[in-house]
């Protein structure tokens, strides 16, 4: 069994897909996509005639190399598995989608909500469940829960006549 992990600054997904790795004696690779997407989002005509938007994507690459320095040495810290590590540059959701499709992978595993680059307002996880051509595990960050109120639980733990 392959398994692709799409890094972002999850730690609970990192966690998961070891495990799952771990349990099944699947081959893990992790892959980070460094978005290289901002400077199509932003427009060329923003804020033309200043260095504001020259900046603003001087920053954007900076911070874009620091997630991939510290979402790379989070997994190496945590993963005790022979796990392959690779990295690519584009637009986050189609470079994962073009390592399912030349990696033959059984299983992708990511955040939901997934939080890399400009993913955060695109919505990664459907353009890559409408398109993955294997299963795909979306890892919640924190675990669903439910409150109700006592007398609708007491209903739901009284067996019916």
């Amino acid at each position: 069994m392959k398994i692709l992990l799409a890094l972002d600054s999850s730690t609970r997904t990192m966690d998961e897909a070891i495990k799952f790795a771990t349990e099944k004696q699947a081959h893990l690779t992790a892959l980070f996509v460094l978005d290289t997407t901002w400077n199509d989002y932003t427009g060329h005509d923003w804020l033309s005639g200043s260095d504001s938007r020259a900046d603003f994507l001087e920053y954007v690459r900076d911070d874009e190399l620091v997630s991939e320095v510290n979402s790379l040495a989070t997994f190496r810290a945590r993963c005790p598995l022979d796990c392959e590590i690779k990295s690519a540059t584009g637009r986050v959701s189609e470079e994962i989608l073009k390592e399912l499709a030349g990696g033959d992978y059984d299983l992708l595993i990511m955040s939901h909500t997934f939080r890399r680059g400009l993913e955060v307002v695109r919505d990664a996880a459907g353009v890559i469940l409408k398109e993955a051509k294997c299963s795909v595990y979306l890892v919640r960050e924190e675990e669903f829960r439910c409150s109700m109120h006592p007398d609708i639980a007491q209903t739901m733990n009284t067996p019916a006549p």
